[in-house]
C-alpha cells in the first residue's frame, strides 16, 4: 500500500469496534477473543509501518466507559501509536449493545469528525462484527477507501449450534447487506469460509482468509521438564477461561466434572473456571456446582490478563471449550501455545485448529458424559498428553500476529487500496 507520493505518512487504516472496547480485558462484560484479535492485529499492523485509527464508543466496556460516559468525544494516542477515538453515545442508545444500531449513523458521522481533526486520508476501513460493520459502510462511502469486514460470529451460525441463542432480529439481514457491500471479507478459517458462501454467496474475489494469531512472548510451554507429565501426587487440573454464558458451556464443564468424579472418587481433581457472567442469559457456577456436587472442586478466577491467563494454562492439564459454536476459538490456540491440550467441542474453528489425538481431543457433542469420558482419558494416558502437549505447542508456532496475521491483513489492504485508485 503505498503512500501518496504528496505526503510521507504512512498508510492508514480504521478499525471500527463500536459495541466492545478493543483494549478490554477478555471474558468481561461482551470482551472476548475479537478484543483481543483487534487489539493485537492493530498492535501488530503499527508496529509493521502501518498508521492505524481504532474507533469504538464510551459505553463500549470498562476500558473506556466510567460509570457516567462523559459528553464530548475524546482523542488519545497511545503508546505504540495507534490512535483511539472514543465516541460518546446518545442515552437512548447506552442499554444493550443492540442499541447501538440506533446510533449507527450518527456514531459515524462523529467518527468523521474525530478523523478530520487529524488523519489526512484513510487507505481502508475495517470493520469488526455487524454493528461496527453498519457503521463501517457509511465511513468508507464517505472516505471514499474499500472496506475490509470480519464477521467473528454469524447469527445463523450461532442460532444452528445453539436455537436458544437471542440474537437481534435486524442482524442477519445486516451481515447480508454488509457481505454485499464490502470489497473484502475475511474468514479465520476454512468453516467459516465456507459458512460465508453458504449463507451470504460470497465469491472467492472477496473472500480473503486471515487466520488469528498468539503472542508467542506470553504464550509459551513451562520450561522443561514440563512438571504436569507426572499426575501422581497431584489432583488432574483442568482450566476454563470465557464468558460465563450457555454458549460459552461452563454449565457442561461442571456437570461433566461432577459425572468424573462420582465414577472416580479416588482421583483428585480442580476445575478452574476463569471469566464473568455476560449477556442476558447467564450461567450460576456457585448453583450449578452445588446441584452436581462439586463445589468444593471448583476455583473461581476473574478474567484474567494475558500473562496470568498463560500462568493458569500452563499449570493445567487441558482446557475446556465447550462451546456451542467458536468462530475460530482463540483460547484454544493459547492454550496449545502454553503446551495445554484442548478438550473442545467438534464445531467451527476449532475442529481445524484442533487436531484430533495429535493437539487435543475433538468431542462430538454437548452430551457431559462424553466430557467426563474425556477426562478420565487424561488421567489414563499420560505417554500420549505428553505427545499432544508437544505437538500443540509446535502447532501454535505456526500463528503469529507479527509474522503471519498482520502480513497478511497488511498485503489484502494493498490489494484493496490499489484496485481503489486504479478505478479512480
Amino acid at each position: 500500500m503505498p503512500a501518496s507520493p504528496a505526503t510521507a505518512s504512512p498508510p492508514r487504516v480504521v478499525m471500527v469496534s463500536l459495541h466492545t472496547h478493543p483494549l478490554d480485558q477478555a471474558g468481561t462484560g461482551d470482551a472476548g477473543g475479537m478484543n483481543v484479535y483487534i487489539d493485537a492485529l492493530s498492535r501488530a499492523l503499527q508496529a509493521s509501518g502501518l498508521a492505524v485509527d481504532l474507533i469504538t464508543t464510551a459505553v463500549a466496556g470498562r476500558h473506556a466507559a466510567p460509570d457516567s460516559p462523559g459528553e464530548d468525544d475524546t482523542l488519545v494516542t497511545l503508546g505504540d501509536g495507534r490512535r483511539l477515538h472514543t465516541l460518546t453515545v446518545p442515552p437512548q442508545a447506552r442499554g444493550t449493545k443492540n442499541d447501538l444500531v440506533d446510533a449507527v449513523d450518527e456514531l459515524a458521522e462523529r467518527a468523521l469528525t474525530s478523523l478530520a481533526a487529524v488523519a489526512e486520508r484513510v487507505d481502508v476501513v475495517h470493520s469488526h462484527y455487524w454493528i461496527s460493520g453498519l457503521a463501517g459502510l457509511l465511513l468508507a462511502e464517505r472516505l471514499d477507501a474499500p472496506l475490509v469486514h470480519t464477521m467473528h460470529t454469524m447469527a445463523a451460525v450461532k442460532h444452528e449450534r445453539d436455537p436458544h441463542a437471542a440474537e437481534d432480529p435486524r442482524r442477519h439481514a445486516a451481515e447480508a447487506r454488509i457481505v454485499a457491500e464490502a470489497q473484502a471479507v475475511t474468514a479465520n478459517t476454512e468453516a467459516e469460509a465456507g459458512d460465508l458462501r453458504r449463507l451470504f454467496d460470497v465469491d472467492d474475489a472477496r473472500l480473503q482468509p486471515l487466520r488469528p494469531g498468539v503472542d508467542l512472548s506470553v504464550f509459551h510451554p513451562p520450561q522443561d521438564p514440563d512438571p504436569r507429565a507426572e499426575l501422581a501426587g497431584r489432583p488432574l487440573r483442568l482450566a476454563f477461561a470465557g464468558r460465563l454464558q450457555p454458549h460459552k458451556g461452563p454449565q457442561v464443564a461442571i456437570e461433566a466434572l461432577g459425572l468424573f468424579h462420582r465414577r472416580m472418587p479416588e482421583v483428585p481433581v480442580e476445575l478452574t473456571i476463569a471469566g464473568e457472567q455476560s449477556g442476558e442469559c447467564r450461567v450460576d457456577i456457585a448453583e450449578l456446582a452445588a446441584r452436581h456436587g462439586v463445589s468444593e472442586l471448583i476455583r473461581r478466577r476473574p478474567p484474567l490478563p494475558h500473562g496470568e491467563l498463560a500462568e493458569l494454562f500452563r499449570a493445567s492439564d487441558a482446557v475446556l471449550m465447550p462451546s456451542c459454536s467458536e468462530s475460530f476459538g482463540l483460547v484454544a490456540l493459547e492454550a496449545m501455545a502454553c503446551g495445554t491440550p484442548v478438550l473442545a467441542h467438534e464445531v467451527g474453528g476449532l475442529r481445524e485448529l484442533v487436531h484430533h489425538r495429535r493437539t487435543g481431543r475433538l468431542i462430538g457433542s454437548l452430551d457431559p458424559d462424553g466430557w467426563a469420558a474425556q477426562m478420565h482419558w487424561l488421567v489414563l494416558h499420560r505417554r500420549a498428553w505428553i505427545r499432544y502437549s508437544a505437538t500443540a505447542a509446535q502447532r501454535a508456532r505456526e500463528h503469529s500476529w507479527e509474522a503471519t496475521t498482520a502480513p497478511a491483513a497488511a498485503a489484502l489492504y494493498a490489494r484493496l487500496a490499489a484496485a481503489r485508485v486504479l478505478s479512480g
